[in-house]
Formats: C-alpha cells, sequence, structure tokens
C-alpha cells in the first residue's frame, strides 16, 4: 500500500507504545502512529469525525488498562465509529478474552510478545486498512449505483450469476433469489448469450478494450423482450485466474422508441408531398440548409447546390416584387406569411409556388431557423384562369341569348299574335306554343350557364326555411306538412315533409333554384298525391319522393342537358341540379328512397362551425 496510513495506538505502556510504532513504521510502506496512553482520549480524539470520516485508519489498544479495559474501549468506539477496523493487542491473553473480543467484532486479537508478534500485527493492520477502504470504496459505489436505479449484475468464471441487485430484478420481473445461481440463459435468447460471450472474450484479450458495451434484449418473466444497453467489464483478478465478469444495464426502451419518432419525422419531412426547407437567420443571408426531396424535384436543384444559397435564386424576370416584399417585411417582423408567387426551375421553365414561411423559436424567443413549405399550384392557377376564360365565354354566351336571339323570338312571338284572331288560321296556335317553348329553352339555357360558375362566398342557410320558400314556388297553397283525407273525397294533392334541422354554407339564390328544380321534377314525374321528402345527412342533404322512381340505367344520363322524360320537358332541369351542385364543390347520387321513388343525396356539404351534431 502506498497511501498513508494513520494509526491509533492506545496504550498505557509508553515504552510499548514506541516499539510498536517503530515495527509499524518498519513493516509498513507509508504510516503515521499517534499514541495515547489513555482511552478516554482516544475517544475525545475520535469524537469530532462521522461514521466515514475519522482522522485515523486503525485502532491498536491494549486491553488491561486503568479505568477502561480495551473491551469497554471498543464498546464505546463503536456507538459512533461502527466500521473502523479495531485491533486488540495485549499482553494479558487468554482464551476467555479472545473469545470475548472476537464475539464483540473485533477486526482482530494478538498477544503481545516478541518481534514476530509486532510483525503479525503490523501486517494484520496493513490487511485491514486495505480490506476497510475498498470495503468503503465499494459502498460508496454501491450507493451511487443504486441511487442511478441501474440493473447491476455480476457473473462468476463459469458464467452464473453470484450477484444482482433490486433494479435487475424489477427490471426482468425475477426475484433476486430465481437469478442468483442461473444461467445468463434465464434472461436471453441463445444468440444473445453468444454475444456476450465474444464481447467478454475480446475484454479478456490482450489487446481488447477494458470495457464492451452493446445491446441487448432482455427477455423478461413476462411480456415483451426489452431492448438495453449493457456496460461489461471483468472483475479484478491476478494472474490467469479468471474470476468473472459485472456488469451494468441500461433499458432503452424510451431512447429507442425516440429514435424511430425521430426517423418517422425525419423520414415524413424528407418524403413530404410539399417543398420543405429550413433556413438560417443567424447565418449572412439567412441560406437554406436543409431542402427535402420534393423540393429538388419540384426545383430541379439538387441539395448541394440549394443548400448554402438563399431561396430568392428561384426568383426570374416575371416574378412578381409585391409577393416577395411580403416574404421580406415577414422575415423582419419575425412573423408567418403565405405568398403567391412565380418561380423558375433549374432549367429554366416556370412554376407557380404558393410559399409558406414560419418562424422557429429558441428558449430565449428569439428567432432561430425559419422553415418553408413551398406548393407547386401550377395547374390550380392554370385552372383557375381557365375556368375565368370560361366564365367570360359564358358570360358572351349569355348576353348572346338573352339579347341576339330573345329579341328577334320576342319580334316573332308578337308578330304571330297579331295575325292571330278568332278566325286566323289554326295553324298559328302550334307557332305560338313553339315560341313559348323556345324561349323557355332560353330562359333555362341562361341559367345553366349561369350556375356552372362557382360559388365563391357561402352563407348559412337554414335548409329548411330554403326548402318551404322553394316550395311555395313550386306548388302555391299547399301546405308543407302531409295530409290525410279520412274521407278519401278530396283529389290527391302533393305534399312535402321537411326534417331538416341543420343549416348548410351555400349560396341562398342558388340552393333554392335547385330544389325548386327538384320538387318541380318530382311534382311532374310522380303521381297526383306524390310526397316529397327533405333531410339532413351526416355530410349534406337528401331530397326524395315516393313516385315511379329513375331507371338504374339511366341515372347518369338524367343530368345530361336536354334528357326529358316528359314529351313537353326541356331536359334542363336536373342538368342546373348538377351544376349547382357542382359550384358548390358538392357530389351528388341518384338512388331509390325507402318507398321506391328516386332519392338524390348531397355530399360533401360544408356546416357552419356551431351546426349541432347528428345523433
Amino acid at each position: 500500500m502506498t497511501e498513508r496510513i494513520d494509526v491509533l495506538h492506545v496504550d498505557d505502556d509508553p515504552a510499548m507504545a514506541d516499539l510498536t510504532a517503530a515495527y509499524l513504521a518498519r513493516e509498513l510502506d507509508a504510516v503515521e502512529v499517534t499514541s495515547v496512553t489513555d482511552p478516554t482520549e482516544a475517544l475525545e480524539r475520535l469524537a469530532t469525525g462521522t461514521d466515514h470520516d475519522v482522522p485515523f485508519d486503525c485502532i491498536v489498544s491494549d486491553y488491561d488498562m486503568p479505568g477502561m479495559n480495551g473491551l469497554e474501549f471498543f464498546t464505546a468506539l463503536r456507538e459512533q465509529h461502527t466500521h473502523i477496523p479495531f485491533i486488540l493487542f495485549t499482553g494479558k491473553g487468554s482464551e476467555e478474552i479472545a473469545s470475548q473480543a472476537l464475539n464483540a467484532g473485533v477486526t482482530g486479537y494478538f498477544q503481545k510478545g516478541g518481534p514476530e508478534q509486532q510483525q503479525r500485527l503490523a501486517h494484520r493492520v496493513g490487511d485491514a486498512v486495505e480490506e476497510y477502504r475498498t470495503k468503503a470504496i465499494a459502498d460508496r459505489y454501491s450507493t451511487v449505483m443504486e441511487a442511478l436505479g441501474y440493473p447491476i449484475y455480476v457473473v462468476d468464471e463459469t458464467g452464473t450469476f453470484q450477484f444482482v441487485n433490486e433494479a435487475f430484478a424489477e427490471l426482468t420481473g425475477y426475484s433476486v433469489e430465481e437469478i442468483v445461481g442461473s444461467k445468463p440463459g434465464l434472461i436471453k435468447d441463445d444468440e444473445a448469450v453468444a454475444e456476450a460471450e465474444n464481447r467478454l472474450g475480446s475484454i479478456l484479450s490482450s489487446s481488447g478494450p477494458d470495457v464492451q458495451r452493446f445491446p441487448v434484449d432482455i427477455i423478461p418473466k413476462e411480456g415483451e423482450p426489452i431492448p438495453c444497453r449493457d456496460h461489461m467489464a471483468v472483475l479484478p483478478y491476478e494472474g490467469e485466474e479468471f474470476e468473472g465478469s459485472v456488469g451494468i444495464l441500461r433499458d432503452t426502451s424510451d431512447e429507442q422508441r425516440r429514435r424511430e419518432e425521430l426517423e418517422t419525422k425525419r423520414r415524413a419531412v424528407d418524403e413530404a408531398p410539399v417543398g420543405i426547407t429550413i433556413t438560417d437567420p443567424t447565418c449572412p443571408d439567412n441560406p437554406m440548409t436543409y431542402v427535402n426531396d420534393r423540393f429538388v424535384e419540384m426545383t430541379g436543384y439538387d441539395r448541394e447546390e440549394a443548400v448554402g444559397v438563399n431561396c430568392r435564386f428561384l426568383q426570374g424576370p416575371d416574378t412578381d416584387p409585391e409577393p416577395v416584399g411580403r416574404m421580406r417585411e415577414a422575415v423582419e417582423d419575425g412573423e408567418s406569411v403565405t405568398v403567391e408567387l412565380l418561380n423558375y426551375r433549374k432549367d429554366g421553365t416556370e412554376f407557380w409556388n404558393r410559399v409558406s414561411m414560419a418562424p422557429i423559436h429558441g428558449d430565449d424567443g428569439e428567432v432561430t431557423n425559419w422553415v418553408g413549405f413551398q406548393e407547386d399550384i401550377t395547374d390550380f392557377v392554370e385552372r383557375e384562369r381557365a375556368l375565368e376564360r370560361q366564365n367570360e365565354r359564358l358570360d358572351a354566351f349569355a348576353s348572346i341569348v338573352s339579347h341576339d336571339l330573345r329579341n328577334p323570338l320576342n319580334v316573332a312571338r308578337g308578330r304571330v299574335e297579331l295575325a292571330r284572331d278568332p278566325n286566323s288560321d289554326p295553324h298559328l296556335d302550334p307557332a305560338i306554343d313553339a315560341l313559348d317553348r323556345m324561349e323557355t329553352l332560353i330562359d333555362h339555357t341562361l341559367t345553366l350557364a349561369r350556375e356552372g360558375q362557382t360559388v365563391g362566398d357561402p352563407e348559412p342557410v337554414d335548409l329548411a326555411a330554403n326548402a318551404e320558400k322553394s316550395w311555395r314556388a313550386v306548388s302555391p297553397g299547399e301546405a308543407v306538412t302531409a295530409t290525410d283525407d279520412p274521407t278519401g273525397a278530396a283529389e290527391p294533392r302533393p305534399t312535402i315533409e321537411v326534417d331538416a334541422e341543420r343549416d348548410v354554407m351555400a349560396d341562398p339564390d342558388r340552393l333554392r333554384n335547385l330544389i325548386e328544380n327538384l320538387l318541380r321534377n318530382a311534382v311532374e314525374h310522380g303521381p297526383d298525391g306524390v310526397t316529397i321528402r327533405i333531410g339532413d345527412l351526416e355530410s349534406g342533404f337528401y331530397v326524395e319522393d315516393d313516385g315511379p322512381g329513375i331507371d338504374p340505367a339511366r341515372r347518369e344520363a338524367v343530368f345530361d342537358p336536354g334528357f326529358s322524360g316528359a314529351a313537353d320537358g326541356t331536359g334542363f332541369g336536373l342538368a342546373i341540379v348538377r351544376e349547382i351542385a357542382t359550384a358548390h364543390g358538392w357530389e351528388v347520387d341518384v338512388t331509390d328512397s325507402a318507398a321506391g321513388g328516386a332519392r338524390f343525396e348531397f355530399t360533401g356539404v360544408d356546416r357552419p362551425a356551431t351546426a349541432p351534431a347528428i345523433e
């Protein structure tokens, strides 16, 4: 031992104390002996330290001393210091004293004698101090390990568990008693056991590391395998006699779960259907530090070309400076922004880009990064422009129909009316009917052209109230309830039942036109006493009747302009219904009602935010 040993020697014979100090100094590498003749003084010297903080590493005491013998001194000492080594070194030896000393728990017992006894005492002091210090270190490590809560194990040279702590038992689900004495195969599969043996062999090799760290799945008594990380080392040994290994396990379930979540998020960002960029405003010119796969695909620039530069490199000669300025102001103010602007790919082709930017703040509230979402909306912009051109053509068409066709039609109708008198040619009446039909066709054509325009600003509409107004327009004077005539004398009349409690987001006038066309279609094609019902669906509403229904083979055709089931029909009514639904973004399907009639279902209908849910 090279570390200094401090020994307190208590002996009422100063000559013997000096002799013992001399032998201790000769036999031990570094020793400091403090000699006192009175046990009471020794207790006073020891009174200031705690159990693990005393000024001495070992106590050597005589037995036969005035006022207090060695065992009484030992008993008083143990009231405060329970671990410090205590060796009884007495000239008054007897089996009785030896028995009492050993039963009391002294570290060693020696009778005084010649040089050999002094040497034996010195060696026992050295061994006792080494054991004491080793135990103190072990206790400290044990305290630390228990405080950390890590599962700890010790396996002997035969591969048998010699020790596991409570944390290890808790991890595996086995008790300490079940594990100690068993083999690692209790908690590992064959592959994991072989892996641990290979790692141990690497440590034992002359060129191997002192510690091996490797993943291992622990198979608990119940439940799924637990992913862990094993930190393995060998127990200290001398020569070639390997004594076993020690290890600490760490449950990496949370770590693995976080790693998998992080990998999922990374892949989600890399493979997102929109371009994603991250910039660093702390660097000059706020360059991009990350771009995902979709950005590369959308722009034609690979990562090496995009990372490290500002995203303005996508702008070109026809890029509108107004949205660019709004993005610049948002960055300066640290606020989110969304703009649409014309950008250019690497090959020079144009594309419309919807860019959304948002700041990422650090713990101190400062903007550390900007994240950008870039969506190629070229097809959307082109469709929007095509729709604008179509609406312009429709407006022009409506103008032609309403002015250039209606005027000569009105002239022709007026001339025929002037020519007609009670004695006029009977062929003029059919001519008047044909002109009336032409006017109806013009009205419906105008309606069809106008209803096809997209609804831009829908508002909450009371479906029930709208249906009642539509019914009064189609069948004036008829009640909005079903009525029964117990006598059966009255002629059957069309009736309507409205069971709609939810508002819909729609253009109220165009919704009324849609419902009127369906009501009129049901009245015209149904029996005299047809009953029509209007009610809510989870994602829209329905209009149905108990009439003859629609042949399944003809259900798609009924929406075609000009298709009519009546000889005098224009065939525009249901075409207008579909155009209005499409303009709202709704889907319309035709099916059978419970009574066998026609049922029109409208889905994809938005509701006001405060609309009550259907039970």
